[in-house]
């Protein structure tokens, strides 16, 4: 079944309704008839969603909502506050109480229902981070801490050009910190540039006049804009759109006639979500990229970087040469100046090497002083060309350790494979030769005296 949603509400035919409703669209319920009990259960249950009446005789809804913001533990459970008196300073109160949402008894039983999915949505992604194995993934969430150390970047959708000036003076009003600028429909759908993508679409009124609701499932759908949020601003006549609207992934609706301080309370909450949202992909892009390259040198890592390579190599077809390349005598290092030393000489060695990559070669670093450079589309003539070069580069100069006194001579012995065969698909098995011929040409560098390239039979495959 579906997520558990905690009901609280003194009258007990308010609860058996909702419970009702809630349990007709499968989802699990738990009932409380008061504040006070509604945090107990709270804190037993840990639900997914809290519906909270504004007026109960013990601990009122507001009440109760602030004490839940205030806990570390469920700061984070969304919460819909409701109540027979819809003016404005219950709206208001509600939502800066923390609410996800304020709504108006008699519940409007399919908007409710679209809140309830979109935030549950939400929920979902947010667990996703929680109970991830890699806990570092979970910095995105201490990332978000505050949500506004930029400004945001509002794009206004508008459908008729004579509204755009109002529009953005109204929104602007509302939120003068924020970076609003207008936009159409076709361009919204035409950006091709996430990083042009703006933190939140509104849409205003014309805009989906003209649009229509599919819309939001475009811009949902397309690369550069899926991860921008998007609301709508409604009048009170088309709530069965908002209801449409959440489903398709609008984050919210704001309700004409725009009131500036709930409008401005509902935009600062989908922000502060989006940038968790953002640290959290930050979070998981720097894991990703830990995991590709070696922390050491900056270079890809081995498993990383064979992988790349046979993917370069199926795309081209074509002759490719693999150097490896070991550092000589490097246990020397280690052993006379300390493995601080040793890190130290293979960081700079990777420095050295870079400059001499071709477009489209692939450096790891292959093990312990040992790296591996893949060349797509390079003969025996360019590859040992190119070992040269490596070999000079590495040492030529000396290696000016951190306290900028002491100098280390090092030098670097490079054996070379060339797989000739062009139509004839990169195996695992061609590779492991080619690799070991170039290691058995390597080792017959060393025994000639290092410092040098040597080549093994250009054939191997």
């Amino acid at each position: 079944m579906a997520g558990q949603i905690l009901i609280a509400d003194d009258l007990s035919l308010n609860r058996t309704v909702l419970r009702g409703k809630l349990t007709s669209a499968c989802y699990r319920t738990l009932t409380a008839n008061g504040g006070v009990s509604a945090l107990k259960l709270v804190h037993e249950h840990r639900p997914d969603l809290v519906l909270l009446d504004y007026h109960m005789p013990d601990m009122d809804g507001l009440a109760v909502c602030q004490a839940l913001r205030a806990d570390r533990s469920t700061r984070d459970i969304p919460v819909i506050l409701f109540s027979a008196n819809a003016d404005h300073a219950h709206r208001l109160n509600a939502l800066a109480a923390g609410a996800d949402d304020f709504m108006a008894k008699p519940l409007d039983e399919a908007y409710l229902l679209g809140r309830i999915r979109s935030l549950l949505r939400n929920v979902a992604r947010r667990d996703e981070w929680r109970n991830h194995p890699n806990t570092a993934l979970q910095a995105g969430l201490a990332e978000s801490a505050e949500p506004f150390a930029m400004r945001p970047d509002m794009a206004l959708v508008t459908g008729r050009a004579e509204a755009r000036e109002g529009w953005l003076s109204s929104m602007a009003a509302i939120w003068p910190d924020a970076r609003w600028h207008d936009i159409t429909v076709p361009a919204a759908l035409g950006l091709d540039d996430p990083r042009k993508s703006p933190d939140v679409f509104v849409i205003t009124p014309d805009a989906m006049d003209r649009a229509g609701l599919h819309v939001i499932a475009e811009l949902r759908s397309r690369a550069a804009t899926r991860h921008a949020e998007i609301c709508l601003i409604l009048p009170p006549a088309a709530r069965a759109d908002g209801a449409m609207a959440l489903d398709l992934g609008a984050a919210d609706i704001l309700p004409l006639p725009l009131d500036r301080a709930e409008t401005r309370l509902r935009l600062e909450k989908i922000i502060s979500r989006k940038r968790c949202a953002d640290a959290q992909r930050r979070a998981l892009e720097n894991q990703l990229g830990l995991a590709a390259f070696d922390p050491l040198t900056g270079l890809h890592n081995r498993s990383h970087a064979l992988a790349e390579f046979s993917r370069a190599v199926a795309q081209k077809n074509a002759e490719f040469a693999l150097l490896l390349i070991d550092l000589d005598r490097f246990k020397d290092i280690n052993d006379q100046h300390g493995h601080n030393t040793g890190d130290e000489v293979l960081r700079q060695v990777a420095q050295r090497m870079r400059q001499d990559l071709r477009h489209g070669d692939i450096l790891c670093r292959y093990g312990g002083e040992e790296f591996l450079l893949a060349m797509p589309d390079a003969d025996m003539s360019v590859a040992r060309l190119v070992a040269e070069r490596l070999c000079a580069r590495v040492g030529d100069h000396p290696y000016i350790l951190r306290d900028g006194l002491a100098k280390l001579r090092v030098t670097a012995s490079v054996g070379i494979s060339v797989h000739d065969a062009p139509g004839r698909a990169l195996t695992t098995d061609i590779l492991k030769r080619l690799i070991g011929a170039s290691d058995m040409a390597l080792r017959a560098a060393k025994h000639a005296g290092r410092n040098r390239v040597v080549s093994a039979q250009s054939a191997v495959a």
